[in-house]
Parts: C-alpha cells; sequence; structure tokens
C-alpha cells in the first residue's frame, strides 16, 4: 500500500444511545480527531466523512470504532478511482410486456447490451450544478467578452468602469445505474435531457431526465435497486473540493468531480451493510 495513500473514514450510522459528546469521544478516542473538528464532524448527516486519515492506519481506526458499535468503514482513494468506469449511454430502452423488466443500453462505443431489473443493485440520482461568469464592457472595436473565473469577473467588474457581470447556473440530472452482470459491476451513467428511458420501437418519447420525477419512475421499474437521492447533502472531503477549483468549478459540492467520488463511495457503503 502507497504510504501517502489516503482513506476516508465514513460513518454509516451511530448508536442510538450516542449523544453528541459519545460521537466527539468517539472521534477523539478512535480517530485522533481534535475536539472542536470532532464536534463538527460529529453533526454530519450519516453517511458521511469525518475525517481523511492515512491508509495505513485505517484498520486501526475503523477497529476502535467497531468496538464501540459505531458502523463505519474507510475506503481508500484507490478503492475509489478503481470502481468500474462509467458508461455513458445514449439511452435506455425498456422492452414492452417482458417479465421481470428487461432493459437495452444504448452507446455510440459499445455493442448494445441488455440487464434485468434485478440485476440493479443501486441507482444514485442526483443535480449537477454549473456556473460561468461573463464579463462584459467595451472598448475601442464595441464589446467585449471573456469567460473567466467568477472570482476574477467580480474583480475586473469592480474595477473596470462600464463593466458588468453575467452569470449563468446550469442544473442537470445525473443517474448512476451499477447494475451487476456475469463480468461484475457495470456503472452506466445518464446526463442530462439527451438521455432517456423509453420503449423499444418508441422513438419519440419524452426524455425521462427532463422528467421531475424521473427518480420516482426508476424506482417503479427497477423495484429490487437500493435508491440513494442524497447527493445534495454531500460534504465531499478536502481533495475533493480541491480538485473541484482546479476544474474551475464552483466551492458548491453539485459538481461532476464530486459525483465521480459520491457514486462509487455510496456503492462501497452499500456493499459494506450487505447492499
Amino acid at each position: 500500500m502507497n504510504a501517502a495513500e489516503k482513506a476516508f473514514l465514513t460513518v454509516i450510522s451511530w448508536p442510538s444511545n450516542f449523544d453528541e459528546d459519545a460521537r466527539v469521544d468517539a472521534l477523539v478516542s478512535c480517530a485522533g480527531m481534535d475536539l472542536y473538528q470532532a464536534k463538527l464532524a460529529s453533526r454530519r448527516n450519516t453517511p458521511g466523512i469525518m475525517l481523511t486519515i492515512d491508509a495505513s492506519v485505517r484498520k486501526h481506526v475503523v477497529n476502535a470504532l467497531h468496538d464501540r458499535s459505531v458502523l463505519c468503514i474507510a475506503p481508500t482513494s484507490e478503492q475509489i478511482q478503481s470502481y468500474p468506469e462509467p458508461i455513458h449511454a445514449l439511452g435506455i430502452d425498456q422492452f414492452p410486456d417482458s417479465d421481470p423488466p428487461r432493459f437495452v443500453i444504448k452507446t455510440t462505443n459499445e455493442t448494445p447490451w441488455t440487464f434485468t431489473s434485478e440485476q440493479v443493485k443501486l441507482v444514485v440520482w442526483g443535480r449537477l450544478k454549473s456556473t460561468s461568469s461573463k464579463i462584459k464592457g467595451e472598448d475601442r472595436s464595441g464589446m467585449q467578452m471573456s469567460v473567466i473565473s467568477p472570482e476574477v469577473a467580480i474583480f475586473n467588474a469592480a474595477t473596470q468602469q462600464g463593466a458588468y457581470i453575467s452569470k449563468n447556473i446550469k442544473v442537470k440530472e445525473i443517474v448512476d445505474f451499477h447494475i451487476m452482470t456475469d463480468d461484475g459491476i457495470k456503472l452506466v451513467r445518464l446526463i442530462g435531457p439527451r438521455t432517456r428511458i423509453g420503449i423499444m420501437g418508441d422513438d419519440s418519447p419524452p426524455s425521462l431526465l427532463d422528467n421531475s420525477l424521473s427518480i420516482d419512475l426508476i424506482e417503479v421499474l427497477m423495484p429490487y435497486a437500493y435508491i440513494d437521492r442524497e447527493f445534495h447533502d454531500f460534504d465531499p472531503p478536502s481533495s475533493v473540493r480541491a480538485h473541484s477549483r482546479k476544474h474551475n468549478s464552483t466551492t458548491s459540492s453539485a459538481t461532476i468531480q464530486c459525483w465521480m467520488f459520491y457514486s462509487p463511495w455510496i456503492a462501497l457503503i452499500r456493499e459494506a451493510v450487505g447492499g
């Protein structure tokens, strides 16, 4: 194991008789957190990442918390990164009148393949948010526009006469299907209105992902899957936030970089609890 590798101490649930003091004491005593950080971490929604630790001590920390009946795991960065790469689907079509429901995956670079509803072990649903800012100002050639970071745009607008900021926020739905096949887990990803779940032979159904109740329909079609809708409450580790900022994303957790961490993280949690 790489000595520099990190692990993400994740509390899945606290014992029902733990109050805040008991949670804080467990984090301080078992994970070596300072009192202030432990208090903040103890108030996070579960499952939640309490602390990023050195992967070499993760078993010691997890075992110590298990001794206090705290349900937790500490997946490593390697485990997150080695999760199957997503297959970006153009659409998923359902075969009419099939029992159990059967679907076919359509992609641009892969032979279509089918799966049944029982094979879908996990569905992770969320909304991604992207923010772009444009600064506009007049020069001798007329209106000049450049796409820059929000922080620089605000500074420039404040220092340039006649400049103003135009901010555009886009929100799109994203769904990951974790499907068990004979070759192991396959991860199928649908993003935004260009993808759909339809009926075989019907070329013009409305986009499922344009429907505000899309995840409710998925829950009906795939009743054996565990449905996760909690991405909006995800508090990513600092390394993921830094990665998001590096890619000029907003500081919000609702970025594609955070999603790429969140979806396999949820899958590892479900595996740990036997889901």
